[in-house]
């Protein structure tokens, strides 16, 4: 006698031992909670919609600029000025100086510039955060490219950055742009401004596993959004809200530290069918048209917890829209 007793509807695993109830995966189905109010509703106004403050740009007395580059004609992205850093060293940095601490992160919502690179070597950082007048670091180090929908050599692009995003604990005067990882970076930058609240957004909608004891295997993130079928299609999502200005940033993100593991962000339809995947559209009577659009990520490649969390974070007007929602499919780890 003796062996492995097998029992009918039991799994077994290749070696011949029997998986447990807590080795197995469960399948499910979540949707991105909005995170302020807990409702999954994303076709809103996710603008900051404030009247901008200006920080710097190349004309008025605002901020003080230093540190790596000059103010020249040839870098404006408008006015008179803009803001040539030159070819840079690794861990150069330049500054924008308020001249006094201040509670950005209860006044303002976002921090937008224009950034066009000139060059953008293989490994470059390009990134930003904050110091007080004591010359201390507060919050978070974010990278520009997670902003982005690509860093384009000679192209113009508009960075919007949730404050939030930068885990302010403090006081700040100074804005840190450092170029990091690789030398040889070469930027041109513009009408950095600081945008109150206003509208609202933005808005985040996030997964996240409901406590420490389960991890969330994500096998595709779907986005279903519907509108009056009036001259749109799966293949124009962008232009049935008039494009996305600031993007749609799809994300994964750790709680604890507020680092971005990774980020895609889509301002239009190239941007949005090179990313996801559009599904067939369907056509309803009553006139309204719906459209899926999914992410499948590599297999076991994204684990959600209760600290890293799955986000989408809407900046732009979706209120034109008649629904939007967010859904994660996956397999559930029970950790004993």
């Amino acid at each position: 006698m003796g062996g492995t007793v097998v029992r009918a509807g039991q799994p077994y695993s290749v070696d011949g031992s029997p998986i447990t109830a807590k080795q197995q995966l469960v399948l499910g189905q979540a949707a991105f909670a909005r995170t302020d109010d807990g409702t999954t509703i994303m076709a809103i106004d996710g603008r900051a919609g404030g009247t901008p403050v200006d920080v710097w740009d190349g004309d008025g007395s605002y901020w003080t600029a230093a540190g790596t580059g000059s103010a020249t004609p040839g870098s404006k992205h408008t006015g008179t000025n803009g803001w040539d850093t030159g070819v840079t060293a690794e861990g150069n940095n330049t500054r924008f100086d308020g001249g006094a601490d201040q509670d950005i992160a209860g006044t303002y919502s976002e921090l937008t510039f224009w950034v066009q690179p000139k060059a953008y070597p293989p490994t470059s950082s390009l990134q930003v955060w904050w110091r007080n007048a004591a010359q201390t670091s507060i919050g978070n180090i974010v990278r520009v490219s997670d902003y982005t929908t690509n860093m384009d050599l000679d192209v113009w692009q508009k960075v919007t950055i949730p404050i939030a995003d930068f885990g302010l604990t403090g006081d700040v005067d100074k804005i840190i742009i450092r170029y990091n990882n690789t030398a040889g970076q070469h930027y041109w930058f513009d009408n950095f401004q600081l945008v109150p609240p206003g509208g609202g957004g933005p808005y985040r909608f996030l997964v996240e596993a409901p406590d420490a004891s389960s991890i969330y295997h994500v096998s595709m993130a779907v986005l279903v959004v519907s509108a009056p079928a009036t001259g749109w299609s799966s293949t124009s999502f962008a232009d049935i809200v008039g494009g996305l200005a600031n993007g749609l940033i799809f994300r994964h993100r750790r709680k604890s530290t507020s680092e971005v593991l990774w980020a895609l962000n889509s301002k239009d339809n190239v941007d949005l069918f090179g990313r996801y995947h559009p599904q067939d559209d369907i056509t309803f009577s009553n006139g309204e048209m719906l459209v899926g659009f999914m992410v499948k990520p590599g297999l076991a490649t994204v684990q959600v917890t209760n600290d890293d969390v799955l986000e989408f974070v809407v900046r732009d007007d979706l209120s034109g829209l008649t629904t939007a929602r967010a859904y994660a499919h996956f397999g559930i780890e029970v950790i004993s």
